[in-house]
C-alpha cells in the first residue's frame, strides 16, 4: 500500500495514499502571456487518508502534550483532516514535459527525472503562488516546491513514480520550505491527455503533433463525450 511520509511530523510510519492519478494536458491559449511556456503538461492528484487513521482513541491524550510546534503536534494536523498535493484541484497548472523546442518522447520517460520549481532565493521572497507546479492543503492551504520527480517503468505502459519535494507552511504564515515529503508510487498507469471540449479532434491532433515527438505511440478515445489520447 503506497504511502507519503511528511518528515518529522507525528506519525513516522506516513499516511496511506487514498487517491492517485496521472494524466497531462496541453496549455495553448493565449500563447503570449505563457511567455513561452506552451507545452504539453504532466498533472497528478494524490489524496491521503485522515492523518490519524492508524492512531487508537488514546494516541491524541498520550502524545500531544510531548509536542512542540504545529508540524509536530497531532493535534494541529487532525485539525485539518487530510493532505492533497495536487496540479489540477484549486487549478490549471502542472510540469511541463513537452514542448516546440523538446516534444515530449514517450521512450525516454523510463528512468527520467524531472526538476520542477527549483526557487531561487529572490522567487522565495516575492513567492507567488500561482507560479509554483502544484499546490497542496496539508495544514491549511500551504506551499510546495523544489520537486524531484522520477519515472521508473515497471511493465508495459505502468511506472514507478518516487516523487519528492519541500513544503511551507504559508497558511501559517511562513514561507520557509523547511519541511520535507517524499512518496513512491508503487504502480500507475497513465490516464490520458485530456482533451477540451472547445476544441476539435483534428485541432487535438495538431497539438499532439506539436508538442509529441511520436504521435502515433498514442491514440484517441472517446468515452461519452470525454476524449483524450492514451498511450496505445
Amino acid at each position: 500500500m503506497d504511502r507519503i511520509y511528511f518528515v518529522d511530523n507525528p506519525w513516522p510510519n506516513g499516511h496511506r495514499i487514498a487517491r492517485f492519478e496521472w494524466r497531462a494536458h496541453f496549455k495553448y491559449e493565449e500563447e503570449e502571456a505563457l511567455e513561452g511556456k506552451a507545452g504539453l503538461y504532466f498533472d497528478f492528484h494524490l489524496e491521503t487518508a485522515d492523518y490519524d487513521e492508524d492512531d487508537s482513541e488514546d494516541d491524541l491524550e498520550e502524545e500531544d502534550h510531548e509536542e512542540a510546534d504545529d508540524w509536530q503536534a497531532k493535534i494541529v494536523w487532525n485539525n485539518y483532516h487530510s493532505c492533497t498535493l495536487s496540479s489540477e484541484a484549486w487549478d490549471n497548472k502542472g510540469f511541463r514535459v513537452g514542448s516546440d523546442q523538446a516534444p515530449f518522447d514517450l521512450a525516454a520517460l523510463d528512468g527520467m527525472e524531472f526538476k520542477i520549481d527549483f526557487l531561487s532565493e529572490k522567487q522565495q521572497e516575492e513567492l507567488n503562488l500561482d507560479l509554483t507546479a502544484f499546490d497542496v492543503y496539508l495544514l491549511g492551504h500551504d506551499a510546495s516546491a523544489f520537486h524531484e520527480i522520477k519515472f521508473t517503468k515497471t511493465e508495459h505502459q505502468t511506472y514507478q513514480i518516487d516523487w519528492k519535494g519541500k513544503l511551507a507552511l504559508v497558511y501559517a504564515g511562513d514561507d520557509e520550505f523547511k519541511y520535507d515529503f517524499h512518496t513512491s508510487i508503487s504502480s500507475v498507469s497513465f490516464s490520458g491527455i485530456t482533451i477540451p471540449d472547445d476544441i476539435t479532434d483534428e485541432a487535438a491532433y495538431i497539438l499532439l503533433s506539436r508538442f509529441v515527438s511520436n504521435p502515433a505511440l498514442f491514440e484517441l478515445q472517446n468515452d461519452h463525450g470525454e476524449r483524450r489520447f492514451i498511450f496505445k
